[in-house]
């Protein structure tokens, strides 16, 4: 996941953890989703905080589309 308001935000309570932690837009839908198809998830922060471009030197992508490609 990529941090971006209004979209997708962390919680200031630093007592929270796992998807407790975030807020926004995408979370409302996401939990709504899940709820009504019946599916569970994690949330997890893409490491680098890209969205996602091809490296044609490296021949490999970074950011969440790696992420996606690797798990």
């Amino acid at each position: 996941m990529y941090i971006e308001k209004p979209y997708v935000m962390v919680k200031d309570d630093k007592n929270l953890t796992g998807n407790a932690r975030f807020e926004g837009f995408c979370i409302d839908l996401l939990r709504s989703i899940a709820h009504q198809v019946g599916f569970q998830y994690r949330i997890e922060l893409v490491p680098d905080s890209m969205y996602g471009v091809y490296d044609h030197e490296k021949q490999s992508w970074n950011g969440i589309v790696k992420e996606l490609m690797e798990r």
